[in-house]
């Protein structure tokens, strides 16, 4: 008589919920964050800009980074003016390290794959400096992951603002009611949601195979 230990083991079966394909939902595009959604960041910004410059460094920057994340000016420049400012003992070089951090999520990155296999519009939405657009680009390679990079300092515009929503939009040549937006930020789901944008507020670093449920059951009842 067999036991439970001596049965056949059969090949491994996916548990991954699939995803609704496109016309069996109102959605048509998925706009998806990067930090803290489509990759690990670990140290929430506002600590690790005081752990590396200090809390005037911290509190600054925040304050006065709109115009580079916006493409206005750049991250360079304006770390140059804080540190003038400020009196920092690092120079504006040793400070951009602090940006140069982030892990791909690859159950995410895979989440992506399938939602453009399933027929959806993919974007990129995400609030990036021209410096640090650049390194994801080269030293994280996100060309091409997403069918739309809607990176904020190429839209003119950075979240919250509805101007990065509106050009977002605009690139990915949609609707607000044809959108679902996904992002770490309360502060940004709020001002997606404000526009008419199904949302998504994922948490922080939670990972793909949990933002791969949250996806499945919006678009499920959308």
């Amino acid at each position: 008589m067999s036991t439970p230990s001596s049965q056949p083991v059969g090949p491994a079966v996916s548990l991954a919920p699939p995803l609704p394909p496109v016309g069996t939902t109102s959605v048509r595009a998925v706009l998806l964050d990067a930090d803290g959604v489509l990759q690990f960041i670990g140290t929430p910004w506002y600590r690790a800009l005081s752990e590396g410059g200090g809390e005037p460094f911290a509190k600054a920057l925040l304050s006065r980074e709109g115009p580079a994340l916006s493409g206005r000016e750049s991250l360079r420049d304006l770390l140059e003016r804080l540190v003038v400012e400020l009196g920092l003992s690092k120079d504006a070089d040793a400070l951009m390290v602090l940006w140069r951090r982030a892990t791909p999520d690859p159950p995410a990155w895979r989440l992506v794959r399938d939602l453009r296999a399933a027929g959806y519009l993919t974007v990129l939405a995400t609030n990036q400096h021209e410096e640090r657009r650049e390194w994801m680009r080269t030293a994280l390679g996100y060309d091409g992951l997403c069918d739309v990079d809607a990176y904020s300092c190429i839209v003119g515009a950075a979240k919250p603002a509805p101007e990065y929503f509106l050009g977002a939009l605009e690139m990915a040549g949609v609707d607000a009611d044809q959108a679902l937006f996904v992002d770490d930020s309360a502060e940004n789901i709020s001002a997606a949601a404000a526009l008419g944008l199904r949302t998504v507020h994922h948490p922080t670093d939670a990972g793909g195979r949990a933002l791969r449920s949250e996806l499945v059951e919006v678009l499920s009842a959308a």
